[in-house]
């Protein structure tokens, strides 16, 4: 993928490269929304050892504002996994937007609530030197736009 060119002061969520705290090379890459669809945006994580680890569709519950990642490879009523996810600013104080999509920075950190146990779960048993590490719960440090 090629890098936008975006200025330091423009560059929202939609256009944001998280990366993991812990330091294991995990990246959770954010894109905007395909053309006519219900949703708000897309994201992945990757690893260097596996590119689209997971599929996320990003939604945003009207109101309130929540926003929550849909793991796409597993769809249907069976299926459902949703992640709630909450944005902090660099004072670790509530930095969600409430409208995604409006706003023009994204925020400096994240958590993606349960994703670790889905992963321990999910990926448990399959784990070698050639595969990622365990996702565990981790803290998302914004690294970059696109």
């Amino acid at each position: 993928m090629t890098p936008k060119a975006t200025t330091s002061e423009t560059c929202p969520i939609s256009d944001s490269i998280y990366r993991d705290a812990n330091g294991q090379g995990f990246e959770l890459v954010f894109s905007p929304p395909p053309v006519d669809s219900a949703v708000h945006g897309t994201a992945v994580i990757n690893h260097p050892q596996q590119a689209q680890l997971y599929q996320f569709r990003v939604l945003q519950s009207s109101g309130y504002g929540t926003v929550s990642l849909w793991d796409k490879d597993l769809e249907g009523p069976e299926n459902d996994h949703w992640f709630w996810m909450a944005f902090f600013d660099h004072n670790l104080a509530s930095a969600t937007p409430l409208y995604l999509g409006e706003e023009t920075e994204a925020p400096r950190y994240a958590v993606v609530a349960g994703l670790g146990s889905h992963d321990y779960y999910r990926r448990r048993g399959t784990i070698t030197e050639d595969t990622p590490p365990l996702l565990g719960d981790v803290m998302w440090i914004r690294d970059r736009c696109q």
